[in-house]
């Protein structure tokens, strides 16, 4: 649903899904790919997570910072208090990225990211293991809770894929479609990484137009789809609202800064993720690059430039 989100907040990724699933393989790539966020990953066991030795600057017992910026810091005993001191690091966060456990409810640890103090919800990603899911969610201790998981997601990961076959994989997209409760479903093989869809790293500086990703989906084929979707005059936003809400499940990510007429008018930043959007007030003093233009990713083959364009420009004064 849409929100009017504070403005200075933190953007919080929830990864979630359940044990064996790759969360810790998913959190060693993010904290040593080239992403040019400032990620503070949050995990429960330092343990688990293989950081290679050359890219540790320090290690302080409950934070190891690394040589680009990251930090991973424990969890501990409370969720709050590592939210805290990852909200105090100086330089700053760009973003705070939690690795739920494996038995956890998505909800209960997005509602950190939601309502602490500092903080706001980007998305809630949840990886479903290819192999094991669909038989996890009949077992009757804990299939109740794959399901829940599932559907708490505003995007799921079907991971090791290349493990299935392509028809056992088939058969699985097509059940985590019915199953998840209308988020998009992606695929994810080994050594495959799209921040752009796990973080929010969009940014409006491209020319407007439709452009194919460089990392793949599957043999021969692109992981997603963007395009620049740009807008003249200002905006009416109630409707930019309807068109968010219409736009398809395809379309996996949102972000841009758009400009209002009537009392709420002036400069806003716009988002969506999965089905999860928020509109903010720029904040006071902020001269952005580029305004009237909207980044949009989404599934291979099904971003329509021409319809998404035409969807806003109707909007406009």
């Amino acid at each position: 649903m849409g929100a009017s989100a504070p403005k200075d907040l933190v953007p919080v990724t929830v990864i979630a899904g359940y044990l064996g699933a790759g969360k810790t393989t998913l959190i060693n790539e993010l904290l040593s790919h080239d992403h040019g966020r400032r990620l503070a990953v949050l995990v429960n066991d330092f343990g688990a997570v293989n950081i290679d030795a050359a890219l540790i600057a320090g290690h302080d017992g409950q934070t190891i910072s690394l040589k680009n910026g990251c930090v991973c810091c424990s969890i501990a005993d409370e969720l709050g208090d590592a939210l805290d001191r990852v909200l105090a690091l100086d330089p700053a966060a760009d973003q705070i990225v939690i690795e739920a456990s494996g038995v956890a409810d998505p909800a209960n640890v997005a509602a950190y990211g939601q309502g602490w103090p500092g903080c706001r919800l980007d998305a809630v990603v949840v990886l479903a293991d290819a192999e094991t899911v669909q038989a996890r969610s009949r077992d009757q201790f804990v299939g109740e809770l794959v399901v829940r998981q599932l559907r708490r997601a505003d995007i799921v990961m079907a991971t090791k894929c290349d493990l299935v076959t392509e028809a056992g994989l088939a058969a699985v997209m097509d059940w985590l479609t019915e199953t998840a409760a209308g988020a998009p479903i992606l695929t994810r093989r080994a050594g495959q990484l799209e921040p752009e869809l796990l973080l929010e790293t969009a940014q409006p500086t491209a020319r407007p137009g439709r452009q194919r990703s460089h990392a793949g989906n599957g043999p021969g084929e692109p992981a997603f789809d963007s395009a620049v979707v740009e807008v003249d005059g200002t905006l009416d936003r109630d409707r930019v609202e309807a068109a968010l809400q219409d736009w398809p499940d395809s379309v996996l990510r949102v972000k841009g800064i758009l400009r209002f007429n009537g009392a709420a008018g002036g400069l806003h930043i716009v988002q969506r993720v999965g089905r999860r959007w928020s509109i903010e007030p720029a904040p006071n003093g902020f001269t952005p690059d580029h305004t009237g233009k909207l980044v949009v990713i989404g599934l291979p083959g099904t971003l329509y430039h021409r319809d998404l364009t035409a969807s806003l420009n109707r909007q406009a004064q």
